[in-house]
């Protein structure tokens, strides 16, 4: 929305189908979906508009295409086998390191990932851009959505945020009167992963906008525990909705947050405990 109001010329290339367009300028073509549509319809619209440039918001992009420009977010297929499953991680090996060295420029969400870039595929620098993440309006419920005081987790069905290092402290928590409120996305991108079941643990899989803006606002804390990040887009939804956020002390949110989050020691349960008894301290 914010490049269309800006470029008035631009327009969204998307399959046949029904979407909620929400005032975009949008051009259906081609049939199909997913890595189908990306790779064979996408790159003959481009084709025929030899004048058009394609920007890619996300990791992947059409192989076959130069003219254009893709967004790296950050290079998690090449550090945990287990976060995601063998066919995506290696499609992406193959495809991203073509992407990078095919395409125009690159656009990457910080310092941290562009020099990981930069050291895993020798892409000269002047062709990488950092451009960190924003976040769209953000509309929430007026009214808390639990009578609890709880603690707020997101992606917990992604093994890259480690969320089964925060409810593994439930027990300390219980004591100090916290409740545990999850969502996430259980894709067969990850593994599969089995939670404890316990009272006071609620995880939720899909909820819209404004039920996650809302689970985040009242949330008497965002503790996001990733063990790699780009950038960390809920962070920076928690800080501007005014919800504490607690996060591993790491090198990227130190880069994109400064000193406003909680930071613990990674892994460390007695750190992590200190940090969540500053919220109300």
């Amino acid at each position: 929305m914010a490049l269309q109001k800006t470029h008035p010329e631009l327009i969204v290339i998307c399959p046949k189908g029904e979407y909620g367009i929400q005032g975009l300028k949008v051009k259906k073509y081609g049939w199909g979906s997913k890595l189908f549509w990306e790779q064979v319809w996408l790159p003959l619209f481009i084709l025929f508009h030899p004048h058009s440039i394609l920007i890619n918001l996300c990791n992947s992009a059409p192989l076959l295409i130069r003219r254009q420009i893709v967004t790296i977010h950050d290079l998690a297929f090449l550090k945990d086998k287990t976060w995601f499953n063998s066919t995506f991680r290696q499609w992406y090996k193959f495809l991203i390191r073509r992407i990078c060295k095919r395409s125009l420029e690159i656009v990457t969400v910080s310092n941290y990932i562009k020099n990981e870039i930069l050291n895993e595929y020798f892409i000269k620098p002047a062709k990488l851009n950092v451009i960190p993440n924003g976040v769209p309006e953000m509309d929430f419920d007026e009214i808390r959505p639990f009578p609890f005081r709880y603690i707020f987790l997101t992606g917990i069905y992604n093994p890259r945020k480690n969320t089964s290092f925060v409810i593994s402290q439930l027990p300390e928590l219980k004591k100090r009167n916290y409740h545990i409120v999850g969502v996430g996305d259980d894709t067969e991108l990850f593994g599969n992963i089995e939670f404890i079941q316990d009272e006071n643990l609620h995880l939720l899989k899909y909820v819209d906008n404004k039920k996650y803006y809302s689970l985040m606002k009242y949330a008497e804390a965002l503790v996001f525990p990733s063990e790699y990040e780009g950038f960390g887009i809920p962070i920076l939804e928690a800080l501007i909705l005014g919800t504490p956020v607690i996060v591993p002390d790491l090198e990227i949110f130190r880069e994109s947050f400064g000193k406003l989050p909680l930071y613990y020691e990674t892994g460390n349960a007695k750190s992590f405990h200190e940090s969540l008894d500053k919220i109300n301290g």
